[in-house]
């Protein structure tokens, strides 16, 4: 794999602290410290706190989700963005997706447009981007699911050019309905024993769904698609044909997934199979504006 090289942060918790109190940038957020921040459109609070000569920020969300957040001095912030969006386990996300892997570990004034632009400034970024605007696939009223991967829905990437080193050409990618959770599993062809035999393995880690949903294609229709789900207990439910909006949840990390791999397989595409993991577990670490948490917190607490 082509692992991007990310400098680390070498410091000790003494040296932070003295690059805290040197940096002008941080002079008002040691003035306010004991004081809470209201922001009623964010519906957030938030306070400056110091702890073991250390300046925090501690936030509490409308949702009750409370996080600690290390006050960054400039020094150290081009080393954690980098981190934080050019990371092989990063995955060279949007801004959205970058401000929310920093926050929940860093704050600093300004925090919001430095990200922005950085990650308008990337080169790799820049040159992966999409021909045209594909708008997204409305999740319309699906029922919401409480129980996590008591409902997942399915859907296939592919044929993917070029086919990969290991002969991989489609990707079956899976997500959890209550948690956003997602998975995936790249695929030489999409038969139906093919199909089913990425399911299960899927299913070995979480636990079998008692619903899927799925599109209306042949290896999802198929009678050995029937079949498992008859010996695994599970209803499979299809989207209405012409409205894979019905499956909006898996269609949107289609898109995620696809522009991720663009931009990390962009020197070696033939090994975009190898990423997978890396982009999965970048995925799940991003914080859900829907539900405030991340897929991964939400599933392992």
């Amino acid at each position: 794999l082509n692992v991007p090289q990310v400098s680390m942060i070498d410091t000790t918790p003494e040296a932070l602290a003295r690059e805290q109190r040197e940096d002008d940038s941080l002079r008002r957020c040691f003035d306010e410290v004991g004081k809470i921040t209201r922001r009623p459109k964010s519906r957030t609070k938030s306070q400056f706190f110091v702890k073991n000569s250390l300046l925090y920020r501690s936030v509490e969300y409308s949702s009750g989700r409370k996080t600690i957040q290390l006050v960054l001095p400039k020094k150290f912030r081009p080393a954690v963005m980098t981190l934080a969006h050019d990371g092989i386990m990063s995955g060279h996300q949007g801004i959205k997706n970058t401000l929310g892997l920093v926050a929940e570990e860093f704050f600093w004034p300004g925090i919001q447009s430095e990200i922005k632009r950085y990650v308008r400034s990337c080169d790799v970024c820049q040159s992966s981007v999409s021909k045209g605007k594909v708008g997204r696939a409305p999740l319309g009223n699906m029922p919401t699911a409480e129980t996590p991967f008591q409902e997942v829905a399915i859907d296939i990437i592919g044929p993917i050019a070029p086919m990969s080193s290991a002969g991989n050409k489609y990707i079956l990618n899976m997500i959890d309905m209550a948690t956003r959770h997602p998975d995936a599993v790249a695929l030489r062809s999409i038969g139906s024993h093919q199909v089913a035999e990425a399911l299960v393995e899927m299913f070995t880690r979480y636990g079998v769904p008692t619903e899927v949903l799925s599109d209306h294609g042949e290896n999802s229709t198929s009678d050995l698609m029937k079949e498992v789900s008859h010996l695994l207990s599970m209803k499979h439910l299809l989207t209405t044909p012409y409205h894979p909006m019905c499956n909006g949840l898996v269609e949107r990390f289609n898109g995620t997934i696809k522009q991720m791999l663009r931009r990390m397989c962009q020197e070696r595409p033939k090994d975009w199979d190898r990423y997978l993991p890396a982009l999965l577990f970048a995925h799940r670490e991003v914080p859900q504006s829907s539900l405030t948490f991340s897929p991964f917190q939400l599933l392992c607490g």
